[in-house]
Parts: structure tokens; sequence; C-alpha cells
């Protein structure tokens, strides 16, 4: 349990650089008029960069050696388009249709995303030994 405690405290560290990665960008995008959509995408794409190497390398550096890094890296593409499109679809419904401020609805799509990132990752992407 402790090994797993570890991992989960891991992952948050690394989200949250993640986070700050995909905000600043949004942020910027948003402020010189890039419409959400794109702006999502990019800044989202930004944070799925820096997630892949600092998850593979750290936080789930113990994984089962089951795949290779190229089975990884197209389990962390796939699981990452994913959850890119459920955040997207997220901040487009809780900001365009139902009219909530672009940060709040930011900041639950931003939320849903990382729990089921973590999920897929956890186990799927990078397979933790037990």
């Amino acid at each position: 349990m402790t090994k797993r405690l570890v991992t989960l405290f891991k992952f948050g560290i690394v989200g949250v650089a993640n986070t700050a990665v995909d905000a600043v960008i949004f942020a910027l995008l948003a402020v010189i008029g890039v419409p959400v959509l794109m702006a999502q995408v990019i800044s989202y794409s930004c944070g799925v960069a820096n997630s892949y190497w600092l998850n593979g390398r750290w936080t789930f550096r113990d994984a089962v050696r089951g795949g290779g890094d190229r089975t990884k890296l197209i389990r962390f593409l796939i699981t990452n388009l994913i959850v890119l499109a459920l955040s997207a679809l997220i901040l487009m419904t809780l900001h365009d249709m139902l009219g909530w401020s672009l940060v709040m609805s930011k900041i639950v799509a931003t939320l849903m995303g990382m729990v089921l990132n973590y999920m897929a990752s956890r186990y799927w992407v990078f397979r933790i030994a037990t």
C-alpha cells in the first residue's frame, strides 16, 4: 500500500507540473484571442509531452517491463487523445452551453481529466508491478 501512495503522490506532483504548463499556455493563448477549443488542444498537448517524460522516468519507472517504450508511448497517446476529447467536451459544455466562467470550466475539465489519466496510466499505460 505504501508503494501505491508514493506512486500516487508522484503522479500528483507531475500532475501539478503538467497543469501549470497547460494553464499558462492556455491563458497566454486565450489572452491573444486564440479560440477556446484550439487553445485547449495546444495547451493540453504541451502538458501531455511533459507528462509522458516525467511519468515514464519518475512516477512509473518501476513499471512492469512487459511492453517496450513504443508500446507505452502508443498507449499513452491513445489515453491522452481520449482524455483530451473528453476534457474539451466538458470545457465546451460548461463554458459555451451552460455559461460557466472560462476559468471554472477549465478547472473542472482539468480535474476530471486528471482522474481518468491516472487510472489509465496506472493500469494500462505503465502497468505498475505489484
